[in-house]
């Protein structure tokens, strides 16, 4: 069956632009083009569709009142932005509505590109309730008091761009927001940020500012709903295997974008715990159960419980938001290996042993399996002949830099 795609707009000529230029796409997808808010939003009562694609500056009802509605209506479609509407802070203030953002004027390669990858979303597992509740999602919680210091330090004329990206990198969400938002399009960056002090600076402290005051990107994290989970923790893993992940790509003299890719993947790997935190609390708390009680990994009893692991769930808010296909597969694909040596398997290969590595030679928790880890480590040898070697380096930099000083918890 043909994916269905409303696009909106209140200019009959831009309308016309976008039937001739996608007319090659017809037999893949099926187009209706809605003049107008108005118009889309009694299409989208009588007809389903799985992507919007709207301007932002209408008449009657604009762009920000037609995503809102279709996120509270219709939360399993995607949401896209194509608008030659060039103000920074409705950008900024609106970025939360829609899933991504392209400015006009937009190549047809783009648009293409960019509806394929969202229409894909579909494939990457089968719990729609999940799917639903995550496109859905307007802000992820961020730890209060890394909050607190972030707000304090942008409203502090003296801080730098520096001190500030310190700040974020205390924090998952607020990184990983950091990172969507400089994937827009509006900004010119999407794939060319090589990591969290380069996205910082790239923004600067005024967008940043408005970023956090003026959107509803964040929220705060309450740790009583989940007393046996610790984000903070969590968030020390990712940065670690992150180091890893860029110290191996190097070793292996990997491209500098791969090395940037394995950066962010690395950094964000396990973002899908988050997500599955938030959004099915007690469900998650069951499954941390699970593992104390089943001595099995995470990715196992969330597998047999929920039949979607966090690594899924990760890629899926990825792709969402826009990030790179080689970051998104793997951060998929962090929990198996692959035997295939091209460039972007290399990556998925690096991610996947550097999480291993971690787990093997950071303390983790009482309740962790090592005979799995033992299991994983000989599954590992086989397909990637320098393991040995990698985790030699990663050991020498954690005792160098004394990157274990903060321990992590189960996240195996």
């Amino acid at each position: 069956m043909k994916k269905r795609i409303l696009f909106v707009d209140d200019i009959k000529n831009v309308l016309n632009s976008l039937r001739l230029s996608l007319r090659e796409m017809r037999d893949e997808w099926d187009m209706v083009f809605a003049l107008g808010g108005e118009e889309a939003v009694n299409m989208l009562k009588i007809s389903r569709f799985d992507l919007l694609v709207t301007d932002m500056r209408m008449p009657g009802i604009d762009g920000a009142q037609l995503l809102a509605l279709a996120n509270r209506e219709h939360p399993s479609m995607g949401r896209i932005v194509l608008s030659g509407y060039a103000e920074q802070n409705c950008v900024l203030q609106n970025i939360s509505l829609a899933h991504q953002y392209l400015s006009k004027p937009c190549t047809t390669q783009e648009l293409v590109t960019t509806i394929s990858n969202a229409l894909n979303l579909d494939d990457s597992f089968e719990n729609t309730k999940i799917k639903d509740v995550i496109s859905s999602m307007e802000s992820l919680p961020a730890l209060p008091a890394i909050y607190r210091e972030l707000t304090l330090a942008l409203d502090d004329s003296d801080s730098s761009w520096r001190q500030i990206c310190e700040i974020i990198n205390k924090d998952m969400v607020l990184s990983a927001t950091v990172l969507r938002v400089t994937n827009c399009a509006f900004f010119g960056l999407g794939g060319k940020v090589t990591g969290l002090d380069h996205a910082v600076k790239l923004l600067g402290t005024q967008t940043l500012r408005t970023l956090v005051y003026s959107t509803h990107l964040f929220s705060i994290f309450d740790q009583k709903t989940m007393p046996v989970f610790s984000v903070s923790k969590l968030w020390n893993h990712c940065l670690r295997v992150s180091v890893f992940a860029k110290l191996i790509a190097t070793e292996e003299n990997l491209p500098t974008r791969s090395r940037d890719d394995c950066v962010i993947a690395g950094m964000l790997h396990d973002i899908g715990k988050v997500v599955l935190s938030v959004i099915i609390p007690e469900d998650f708390k069951i499954i941390i159960d699970m593992v104390h009680e089943e001595n099995c990994t995470v990715y196992e009893a969330e597998k047999n419980f929920l039949n979607v692991t966090h690594a899924e769930v990760g890629a899926y808010i990825m792709n969402l938001w826009g990030f790179k296909k080689s970051q998104i597969d793997a951060v998929k694909s962090h929990h198996f290996s692959e035997s295939n040596n091209d460039e972007s398997n290399s990556i998925k290969k690096i991610l996947y042993a550097a999480n291993i590595i971690d787990h093997e030679i950071v303390h983790i928790s009482q309740y962790i399996n090592q005979k799995k880890i033992k299991h994983a480590n000989e599954e590992i040898k086989t397909c990637i002949p320098n393991y040995e070697y990698w985790r030699e380096k990663c050991f020498e930099k954690i005792t160098n830099e004394k990157l274990d000083e903060r321990k992590s918890f189960l996240y195996k």
